[in-house]
């Protein structure tokens, strides 16, 4: 049987050239407009040192080539899920990662001097938040103004007294940085409450190396590992009971956050446990992690949500990363947080226009890299400079973190102007003025061609054992003017990686450690959150769903577009049992079988399609999606891509090129096709441990449901079924072929309930899933108080017992009332013992009970 070949594949395929398109190389022909400096060139137009390398080698590249190159950087993305909001709801606009494949070069003495004057920066800016939320020593010194932080509405008294002093209170801090006319670097914003980017300059990096062209790899390019590294070592150093290995969370705001993929990314890379707040619990001022097989102790939360909502109990709001009692358990030493609740103060720009002379009495050095002008419109001469100069600077809240709302005085009418200034008048400490930058020019490629953009530059420091450490890179946005750039990670209309140049051979780098040190060998434990078993019983329910329905939709479409389909005896109950399923609209009966059949050939494509139907087949697949996008820490690389393309494949097709029911039939053929790979890889990829369990879990649960209700449908009308229906019923149980070799065209009732209930060596049989079931729900974690058997297991022993008691006699029956009974009686307990096992296992109450093994990835 020959596969359709993946998108991989055929983006993989080197498309056809012409001789003129081998001839055709890549020119850097464009030209920086006057004002802004060029990053390319310099003054009398020639190629600056550090870019000469590059561009020499990419003069060799076909243009042909390079923009097959750029396709294949896109796809990569794509199936990496490297998008904004691809984890939230349909409601949210989704906005695909664009990387273009041109770098931003810098030389290595370039570097050495910004990360000189970041690290500088970031020693100012973490003294400035320990001063505020200890004596306020600045302030009585008359170093700030008491306004900037008793006016400030972020600055919480509760924070107070959280900053350790042997501790960094900010771990990461991210700078914006722009390139003046002068060439000199000046800062835009600063970001310490939660700084994003890091790890799309990481994927950019990665995507990057991997499609650029060989000849483009001879420059000494520092790696980012390095950076990484550090991290890790900077919050190993920070868990409370210092242990060799403490117990380290990625706290996040969830899937809905624009930059989900980053939490994800950055929890498999450093090895994390990715939690949301409905994941953790404080018990005894102590934080706990909500696992399958109890409550873990929790050393170091690594948070990447908003400061002001990660404790509602004390800060109110109901974040998604929100942990009732954190506050506290941050106060009596029993848990780190990172950075440190109360840094997110100083992105308010308020306080650039202080730190020239904060850096000069708390350091005692000059401010190595200056802020963008910067006026405090709460100090008289600056009040009377911005008013001066209003119709050329930035006006912009001061205490809201700089990107947020601005006024741009060029862009303002006389009379908008005359109201800001009115405004400003009322409360100047509420505003300050910043001056305008153009932007340094880049060389960007955009539409098949080498063009002019700019760039805002996005960097990252941890801190080290000696102060903080720049990472040897960082994000590259770009936009098409020099216009002013709203300040997120998502702005502009691309990215870039930024190639830091070393004057050394580069020395290879990995997050592995160290070869030669042997490891404590271990299994697959438990201690994983029970919102993570939650979504991987659900990805196994939808799994089985999306299959057993596309077989049945199958069954319906191979009759409908039949030459003789009104010939086919089976189809008002295969109609019937796709109402029962959710799938259709109930009321195709058999009375009025034909005179429907025109309407519903023009209705079950649309229902097939339809997103919005919970129990409809699209409904299935997007949350097949979903949910694997929420679980991508726990299943391979390959098992992700998989299920996105086969989403993607299937979406696709039900949004555009349906034009008949053929079309539809050949849709479903190819998603029995992928789901049967995303089978496949889920079985041969996953470690047979407590995760694949819960997966499986959800599927034998599902699948057993879905060919109790087909087989209860069949027999509904109390009398044998016909043989077409009873083949039916071998089909989409996917049993034709067993059945034939046993028993040739001889289609019997009882060989046929046999075959898809009672028989235990077919693997899609009822028995066989509550077999599996039994097994699974013996070896998930017990507390072993009792030595009697749990809720869970009797309800799966009985629901087996049941479907084994069921004789020859019963399953020949003419009117098999035993039968539909005990299916009835099976659903019910199926569905009791999800209930059972939901509240055991993924809710936590009481007396933690203390898990010493630690987490393994599945």
């Amino acid at each position: 049987m020959n596969a359709r070949p993946s998108s991989r594949s055929r983006i993989s395929q080197t498309p056809m050239k012409t001789e003129a398109d081998k001839q055709q190389t890549l020119r850097f022909a464009y030209h920086a407009p006057a004002g802004c400096y060029d990053e390319l060139h310099a003054a009398d137009g020639s190629i600056r040192p550090h870019w000469q390398l590059f561009t020499e080698a990419l003069h060799h590249v076909p243009e042909v080539d390079f923009i097959h190159r750029t396709a294949q950087a896109e796809q990569l993305l794509s199936e990496n899920g490297v998008t904004f909001n691809v984890f939230g709801d349909a409601t949210q606009s989704q906005r695909p990662w664009r990387l273009d494949l041109v770098p931003f070069i810098l030389p290595a003495d370039e570097w050495r001097y910004l990360e000189f004057g970041l690290s500088q920066r970031a020693r100012l800016l973490q003294a400035i938040i320990r001063d505020a939320y200890s004596t306020q020593g600045f302030i009585k010194a008359g170093l700030l103004p008491a306004e900037v932080l008793f006016a400030h509405p972020g600055y919480d008294r509760t924070f107070q007294g959280m900053h350790r002093s042997d501790a960094p209170s900010m771990v990461s801090y991210a700078a914006e940085l722009a390139r003046a006319p002068n060439g000199r670097w000046c800062v835009m914003a600063d970001r310490a409450e939660a700084p994003a980017g890091a790890a799309f300059a990481l994927e950019n990096r990665i995507v990057a190396s991997r499609t650029l062209p060989p000849q483009m790899h001879r420059q000494q390019v520092q790696r980012l590992a390095q950076f990484f590294q550090r991290l890790q070592n900077t919050l190993k150093r920070l868990g409370v009971r210092q242990i060799e290995n403490p117990r380290i969370v990625l706290l996040s705001p969830g899937p809905k956050f624009p930059y989900y993929f980053e939490d994800v990314y950055l929890a498999r890379y450093l090895g994390y446990t990715l939690v949301e707040g409905g994941d953790l619990a404080v018990r005894d001022d102590r934080v706990f992690l909500k696992t399958l097989a109890g409550l873990a102790p929790v050393d170091v939360i690594l948070s990447r949500g908003t400061e002001g909502e990660i404790d509602p109990l004390e800060l109110g709001g109901g974040a998604p990363h929100g942990v009732p009692g954190l506050m506290h358990a941050i106060r009596k030493g029993h848990v780190t947080v990172a950075n440190t609740p109360g840094c997110g103060l100083i992105e308010s720009p308020v306080f650039m226009a202080f730190l020239p002379s904060l850096c000069q009495q708390c350091l005692g050095e000059e401010l190595a890299i200056p802020s963008i002008a910067t006026w405090w419109c709460g100090q008289a001469a600056q009040l009377n400079y911005v008013e001066a100069h209003l119709q050329d600077l930035v006006i912009k809240p001061a205490f809201q973190a700089s990107g947020g709302v601005e006024f741009i005085g060029a862009n303002l009418s006389a009379t908008e102007r005359r109201d800001l200034w009115t405004r400003i008048r009322n409360r100047p400490y509420e505003y300050v003025a910043q001056e305008t930058i153009a932007r340094s020019a880049i060389p960007v490629w955009k539409n098949d061609r080498v063009s002019c953009g700019h760039a805002a530059v996005r960097t990252f420091l941890v801190a080290d054992t000696d102060g903080y450490a720049l990472m040897p890179g960082g994000l590259v946005r770009v936009a098409a003017t020099t216009d002013p750039m709203e300040l997120s990670i998502g702005a502009g209309e691309g990215s870039k990686d930024l190639w830091v140049l070393t004057d050394a051979p580069v020395e290879p780098i990995s997050l592995l450690g160290a070869a030669d040190q042997p490891v404590a060998l271990r299994r697959t434990a438990a201690t994983f959150p029970s919102r993570v078993a939650d979504d991987l019983f659900w990805l196994g329910q939808s799994l089985d769903r999306a299959d057993f329905l596309s077989r049945l939709l199958r069954a319906v479409f191979e009759r409908l577009t039949s030459e003789t389909e009104l010939d086919w005896p089976e189809l008002p109950t295969l109609l019937r049992s796709l109402a029962d399923q959710g799938q259709l609209e109930p009321g195709f009966t058999l009375s009025e079988f034909q005179s429907a059949l025109p309407t519903i050939s023009d209705a079950l494509p649309g229902a097939v399609a339809d997103r919005n139907e919970v129990h409809g087949i699209s409904f299935a697949v997007a949350e097949l999606l979903r949910l694997a996008s929420l679980v991508r820490l726990w299943i391979s690389p390959d098992t992700w891509r998989k299920v996105h393309d086969t989403a993607e494949t299937f979406q696709s097709a039900a949004n555009s090129s349906w034009t008949g029911l053929v079309d539809v039939l050949s849709s479903l053929n190819q998603l029995i096709l992928d789901l049967a790979a995303v089978s496949g890889l889920i079985h041969d990829g996953m470690i047979r441990g407590p995760a694949w369990r819960l997966l499986d879990i959800g599927r034998r649960i599902e699948r057993a449901r879905d060919v109790a209700k087909l087989v209860r449908c069949m027999l509904a009308d109390g009398v044998i079924p016909q043989k077409p229906v009873l083949k039916s019923l071998l089909e989409v149980v996917d049993c034709r072929m067993t059945y034939r070799s046993r028993y040739l065209e001889n289609v019997q009732q009882n060989a046929v309930l046999d075959l898809c209930l009672t028989d235990e060596t077919n693997p899609r049989s009822v028995v066989s899933q509550l077999v599996q079931l039994v097994d699974h729900v013996e070896a998930l974690p017990q507390d072993f108080m009792t030595p009697l058997r749990t809720e869970e297991q009797r309800l799966v022993l009985a629901a087996l017992h049941g479907i084994r008691q069921l004789t020859q006699e019963q399953l020949t029956d003419p009117e098999p009332r035993i039968v539909n009974s005990v299916l009835e009686i099976l659903d019910e307990q199926l569905r009791i013992l999800a209930d059972v096992l939901t509240r055991k296992y993924l809710l936590h109450s009481g007396t933690p009970r203390q898990i010493n093994t630690e987490m393994e990835l599945s």
